[in-house]
C-alpha cells in the first residue's frame, strides 16, 4: 500500500465484544519456541470523558482459556496486552502445517461507559528456542510404598508445577498432561519431589515441570 494505515481497522463493541484470528503453525517452529500474542488498543468511545473505561480481557488459545482476565482501559490507553502461550496449547508438533487449523480468541467484557475500542494493531511473535525445560536429574522408587520420587533443578524460591501424563499428549486429551502439584516451592538448587502410590497400578508415568504463572 502506498502508505501506513493509521490503525487496524477492527474493534471490540458492546454488541460484538468477542475477536478471533486464525492461522497455520509453520512444521518449522519447535516444541521450545514461545508464542506471544500482543493487542492494543487506538482509541476508546465512551459516553462519559471523565470516567475511566475500557473493556477486561480474556484470552483462549483453540477454545482452551490461557491466563487471567486483564483490563484494559482508556486512562492507560498505551499499555498493550500480551499473552504467552507454547505450543503445548496448540496440540504439539502434531499439528504443525498446513492441514491444520488454529486461532486465538479476545473476548471482551465493557467496564465504565465504554462503547467500543479500536485496535491499534494484533500481532503473533514466536521467539525460537525461548522455553528451556527444567531437567529432572534423578528419579526412584521405593519399593516398601510404591512412592515415586525425582529431583530437578531450580531456582530457590521459584515456585513450580508438577504434572504427570501416561501418553505425552496435551492437556484434555487421554492421558494427557495433569497438574499434580502447583505449588512447590524450591528450597534448594536441587529440588525433590513425591508422587504418593504412584507405582502401585501398572500404568507408565511420565513427569514434567515448569515454572508457575505468576
Amino acid at each position: 500500500m502506498a502508505a501506513n494505515e493509521r490503525y487496524y481497522d477492527r474493534a471490540l463493541t458492546t454488541g460484538d465484544p468477542n475477536m478471533r484470528w486464525h492461522f497455520n503453525v509453520p512444521d518449522t517452529v519447535g516444541p521450545n519456541d514461545a508464542f506471544t500474542f500482543t493487542i492494543d488498543y487506538y482509541s476508546v468511545n465512551d459516553d462519559n470523558a471523565p470516567e475511566v473505561s475500557g473493556f477486561d480481557l480474556t484470552f483462549f488459545v483453540d477454545g482452551q482459556q490461557i491466563g487471567e482476565m486483564q483490563p484494559h482501559t482508556d486512562d492507560n490507553l498505551a499499555a498493550a496486552q500480551s499473552w504467552d502461550f507454547t505450543l503445548d496449547d496448540l496440540g504439539g508438533v502434531a499439528e504443525l502445517g498446513p492441514g491444520f487449523d488454529h486461532y486465538v480468541e479476545v473476548r471482551s467484557q465493557s467496564t465504565g461507559s465504554a462503547r467500543w475500542a479500536s485496535l491499534d494493531y494484533a500481532k503473533l511473535d514466536i521467539t525460537p528456542g525461548a522455553i528451556r525445560d527444567l531437567i529432572i536429574t534423578e528419579i526412584a522408587v521405593d519399593p516398601t510404598n510404591d512412592n515415586v520420587t525425582f529431583s530437578f533443578q531450580a531456582k530457590v524460591g521459584e515456585v513450580y508445577v508438577v504434572e504427570r501424563s501416561t501418553s505425552l499428549l496435551p492437556t484434555g486429551q487421554p492421558g494427557g498432561w495433569l497438574e499434580i502439584e502447583d505449588f512447590l516451592e524450591a528450597e534448594s538448587e536441587i529440588q525433590s519431589f513425591t508422587d504418593f502410590g504412584a507405582a502401585s497400578g501398572n500404568e507408565k508415568y511420565f513427569y514434567r515441570v515448569r515454572v508457575a504463572e505468576e
